[in-house]
């Protein structure tokens, strides 16, 4: 399966996702998987659902389990009968839980090192995904076009965002302040104080947000992955249009950069009543 996956181009982490998957679906029945069919995925899927339901296991999890088995058997397989029948379950449309400007911030102001606030500017600066953070090179810098390029992008993908002068500016002054002299921005560090030549983890970029997050004394429920939705949400307060707003992000589906159009509370609130205009 580990080599259907990589010839299809699935990334690393996508590999990894989808042979766990498979094999805890074979663990569960203790058979071969050319012994199981669609009664036994059937059966399985029904119990992953009944889990999401009772909220022992997260709709994302449920697909990557259900994106795993069509592969399993539509390629490794090659039994598509088998799963041609499973539908995508319909996803409730919820709205990103938007950290506000004083926020993002009070957030950045409150990285625990200058590493971090490099690392974490750029997530918000670009509207990129951790894992698109840490695998910058110095080659994806392009200052005289102003963009930044985001070669491995979710899915393989590549694309182009904008590369503000204050990013720049906030990236040159973090290659010198960490003596960088490798290819890649954001490294892992050794036990001896250098740079190893692979990205930093993104379990430690996850808790360097959760730190500053607890540092600058906000205590709602957000993820580093808060700091896009943060960078979606305000380019569409300050008139991008959702078409320039899905090319930046590397949505396929307009649908998916649709759900920033859901607007705040608070700006909701703000909003006047055309009732106030209709007597002078």
């Amino acid at each position: 399966m580990n080599a259907d996956l990589q010839l299809a181009g699935r990334s690393e982490r996508t590999r990894k996702h989808y042979i766990g998957c498979a094999k805890l679906f074979v663990k569960h029945f203790m058979r071969s998987p050319e012994q199981l069919g669609e009664k036994e995925v059937r059966e399985y899927l029904l119990s992953l659902m009944t889990r999401v339901r009772a909220g022992d296991l997260s709709i994302g999890r449920y697909l990557q389990y259900l994106g795993a088995l069509k592969f399993l058997f539509k390629v490794t397989l090659r039994q598509p009968d088998v799963v041609a029948w499973i539908p995508w379950p319909k996803m409730p449309k919820k709205r990103p839980d938007v950290m506000t400007r004083e926020e993002v911030r009070r957030v950045l102001d409150a990285a625990s090192t200058p590493f971090w606030t490099a690392f974490l500017t750029t997530a918000y600066a670009a509207g990129l995904r951790r894992m698109e953070v840490a695998a910058l090179v110095v080659r994806d810098v392009d200052a005289p076009a102003g963009i930044l390029r985001v070669a491995r992008g979710k899915g393989g993908k590549a694309r182009e965002v904008m590369l503000d002068p204050e990013l720049l500016a906030c990236l040159r002054a973090h290659w010198r302040a960490q003596g960088l002299t490798g290819v890649l921005l954001f490294p892992a560090r050794n036990r001896g104080g250098g740079w190893k030549q692979h990205p930093v983890e993104l379990g430690q970029a996850t808790r360097a947000f959760a730190d500053a997050l607890r540092t600058a004394g906000i205590g709602r429920r957000l993820t580093l992955h808060s700091l896009r939705h943060a960078f979606a949400t305000h380019l569409l307060e300050d008139g991008v249009d959702i078409f320039t707003l899905q090319q930046l992000l590397g949505h396929e589906s307009l649908e998916t950069t649709a759900q920033y159009t859901l607007i705040r509370t608070d700006r909701i609130r703000a909003t006047a009543s055309p009732l106030r205009k209709l007597r002078p």
